[in-house]
């Protein structure tokens, strides 16, 4: 089994200290839910970031609509994008309007149509 640091997500043996960042896992274990799902977003195996996306927006995490939004814009993973992009329509913050606007319009078409979907979500239009 491959364990990762929940911190930089470098692959580690295990034990307390992460070897390339120092990062104590036995604190970063002690994060709520909420926070372990936003730290998610960045892991390097990709149905993870979807995964965590998805359960944000289900969860309606308005915590989650900064890394989100800045999930969209740092990857290049289309089906990542989408992920994220329906996410913040289910959560239906106004912050995402602006971002959602300019991705209905830009980009993969699947990440266009899922920000077209998620913009009527939060503003109606």
């Amino acid at each position: 089994m491959i364990h990762y640091c929940p911190s930089c997500w470098a692959e580690v043996p295990g034990g307390p200290k992460c070897p390339a960042c120092g990062a104590d896992i036995h604190a970063l274990a002690q994060e709520s839910y909420e926070e372990k799902l936003i730290r998610a977003l960045n892991h390097p195996e990709p149905t993870t970031p979807i995964r965590a996306a998805t359960i944000l927006g289900e969860l309606r995490s308005r915590a989650a609509v900064e890394p989100l939004i800045n999930l969209v814009y740092s990857s290049s993973d289309p089906y990542i994008q989408e992920a994220a992009v329906i996410a913040l329509g289910r959560i239906g913050d106004p912050r995402a309007s602006s971002p959602l606007r300019r991705w209905s319009s830009e980009g993969a078409l699947r990440v266009r149509l899922a920000a077209q979907q998620a913009l009527k979500k939060i503003t109606g239009e």
